[in-house]
C-alpha cells in the first residue's frame, strides 16, 4: 500500500496498542503524558470525583482522553458530552494498585480530583497532533447575547434577565439580572475562548456596580472554552465560567428565524 508524504507523517505520529496489559499501559500512558501527547484510551474503568463536589461513577465501558493541554475527559459510549472532566490539569499520575490501573487527574484552583480506575483495557492510542485551523461559525457575540436574552435557563435555571447592554461605569455589561435567589447577575459573552483580559472585564463591571449600589452582584462569564489563566482568575477574583453550547445556541438561531420567516416567505404566501 502507498501513502501520501501526509499519511507517512501521521503514521509516524500515531500509534496504536490493542490489548495491552495494565503494566503495558502504565508505561504506554506515563510515557505519552510526560510528552504531552494526546492520549485515547478505551476500556472498562470507574470514576471518583472529588472537589466541589463529590460524585462516583460505577464501573463501565468508556473512553478517556487526556490532550495535550492537560484538558482530561470520560466520555461514556454515547452522547456527546464527558460524564467527567476538567479544562485543565496541574498533575496527572498514573500507577498500578493490584488489578487496576489509576489515574489521577488534579487541578489545582479551584481544587479538584479525578481519579479513574481501570479495570481492562481495550487499546490505547497516542501521538500529537497540530491544528492551526481557525473555527468559524457565522454567529456573532450580538445574536449569541439575543438567544441568551430570550433563553437565560441557557445559562442557568432560574436566572432571569432585566436588560441587555446595561451601562455600567464607563461600560456596557452584555446581560443584566437576577438569580433564583434575587442576587443581581452581571453576564459577559464571548464567541470564542475567552481570555484572562475578558476576565478582568467583567471584575470591573462587578466592582464598579458595587461601588454605585453597595450591592455585591455575581460575574458570570459566558463562552464555549477559557484559558487556564483566565480560570485562575476568575477563581481568585471571585467570578464564575458558565461553559456555553454554540451548537445549542445555533439550532435556537435556526428554530427563533423558522420561527419568524423572512420577507421572501412572508410574499410568497401573500400570493
Amino acid at each position: 500500500m502507498k501513502y501520501s508524504k501526509n499519511e507517512l507523517l501521521m503514521v509516524k505520529l500515531i500509534k496504536t496498542y490493542l490489548n495491552p496489559t495494565l503494566s503495558e499501559a502504565l508505561e504506554i500512558i506515563s510515557k505519552a503524558v510526560s510528552n504531552k501527547e494526546l492520549t485515547i484510551i478505551v476500556g472498562e474503568c470507574s470514576v471518583d470525583y472529588q472537589g466541589r463536589s463529590e460524585s462516583r461513577l460505577t464501573p463501565g465501558e468508556r473512553v478517556i482522553i487526556i490532550k495535550q493541554d492537560g484538558a482530561f475527559l470520560v466520555h461514556r459510549p454515547t452522547g456527546y458530552s464527558p460524564v467527567n472532566w476538567q479544562p485543565t490539569t496541574s498533575i496527572i499520575e498514573t500507577r498500578l494498585d493490584r488489578d487496576k490501573l489509576i489515574i489521577m487527574a488534579v487541578r489545582r484552583k479551584p481544587r479538584e480530583t479525578i481519579w479513574v480506575y481501570l479495570m481492562r483495557i481495550y487499546a490505547i492510542i497516542t501521538g500529537k497532533l497540530i491544528d492551526n485551523g481557525e473555527f468559524i461559525m457565522y454567529m456573532d457575540e450580538h445574536e449569541i447575547r439575543d438567544i441568551l436574552y430570550e433563553h437565560p435557563e441557557l445559562i442557568e435555571d432560574g436566572l432571569k434577565i432585566m436588560e441587555k447592554e446595561k451601562k455600567i461605569g464607563e461600560g456596557y455589561a452584555d446581560l443584566f439580572g437576577v438569580d433564583a435567589r434575587k442576587t443581581p447577575v452581571i453576564i459577559e459573552i464571548k464567541r470564542v475562548t475567552a481570555t484572562r483580559e475578558a476576565i478582568l472585564q467583567l471584575y470591573n463591571y462587578v466592582q464598579t456596580y458595587q461601588r454605585q449600589t453597595g450591592v455585591k452582584p455575581r460575574g458570570i462569564l459566558v463562552a464555549p472554552t477559557i484559558t487556564s489563566s483566565a480560570i485562575e482568575s476568575a477563581y481568585k477574583l471571585g467570578l464564575e465560567w458558565k461553559e456555553i453550547n454554540l451548537q445549542k445556541i445555533w439550532k435556537y438561531k435556526k428554530d427563533r428565524n423558522r420561527k419568524h420567516g423572512t420577507l421572501f416567505d412572508f410574499f410568497k404566501n401573500e400570493k
